[in-house]
């Protein structure tokens, strides 16, 4: 008698468990069976396709919120190369030429005015960094930053600055664009209907002489074995109970 293949979901990630369901599908697309052949059957893989589709959307979201790990990051880099911008001026404050002297206090000058500038919001800071590197960078400039060896500290801000635009107005405009979901309460929901159209399609093949049924059951399988070695490869001893299903 053909049985479903045993397959601890609870300990596929996320991003695994999402894919186990779309698995299904896929391999199910790939026959020639069709849905209609029971009303029942249709209604439950519909269904669970719709919950795919919110699900992967859900998941986005996680990485939407691995994205703001990455804006964090960059805004720590790009502070730590004003900062070091700050630090190449200090020494001469102690300057011998006038040359030195007088780019000193004009440099100093300019950098004051962005003095609690790192503080500001994301998009504040962004803005006026980009002011003050365009400042460093001018013709007005050119010859005290030249004085005092710092175009390279300028360079850096700016390169610094950019990287950070270009992953923050990208996670901007996802935010913008997403719903709020919880994957937890999803992954639960779509598990559960899951087990349910499984368990379904294995007793009728097992009480119906159907071939349909037998061949679903074996599309069922084919995903469950590939994930159950997944998860069998990558066991690491824990002795955290999970629920197979």
């Amino acid at each position: 008698m053909e049985k479903l293949i045993r397959v601890d979901l609870s300990r596929l990630h996320h991003a695994e468990f999402g894919q186990f369901i779309v698995r299904f599908f896929e391999d199910f697309s790939s026959s020639n069976l069709n849905t209609n052949t029971d009303t029942d059957f249709k209604r439950m893989f519909d269904a669970i396709k719709s919950q795919s589709l919110i699900y992967n959307a859900a998941l986005d979201q996680v990485k939407a919120s691995e994205e703001s790990a990455k804006i964090a990051e960059a805004d720590n880099v790009r502070d730590a190369d004003l900062q070091a911008l700050r630090d190449a001026v200090k020494p001469y404050r102690n300057a011998k030429t006038q040359t030195e002297k007088d780019a000193y206090a004009t440099i100093k000058l300019l950098l004051n005015q962005y003095k609690n500038v790192q503080h500001a919001s994301y998009e504040e800071e962004t803005n006026k960094l980009n002011t003050l590197v365009e400042k460093l960078l001018s013709s007005e400039y050119s010859f005290h930053v030249s004085a005092l060896s710092i175009v390279k500290f300028a360079n850096h801000l700016s390169d610094s600055n950019r990287a950070f635009y270009t992953i923050f107005s990208k996670h901007s405009y996802q935010e913008s664009q997403k719903q709020t979901f919880d994957v937890k309460v999803l992954r639960t929901r779509l598990a559960h209907d899951y087990k349910q159209i499984s368990n379904y399609i294995a007793t009728l093949a097992d009480v119906k002489n159907d071939v349909f049924y037998k061949d679903v059951l074996a599309i069922l399988n084919n995903g469950r074995a590939y994930f159950s070695n997944v998860i069998l490869s990558r066991r690491n001893g824990s002795k955290k109970e999970s629920i197979t299903i």
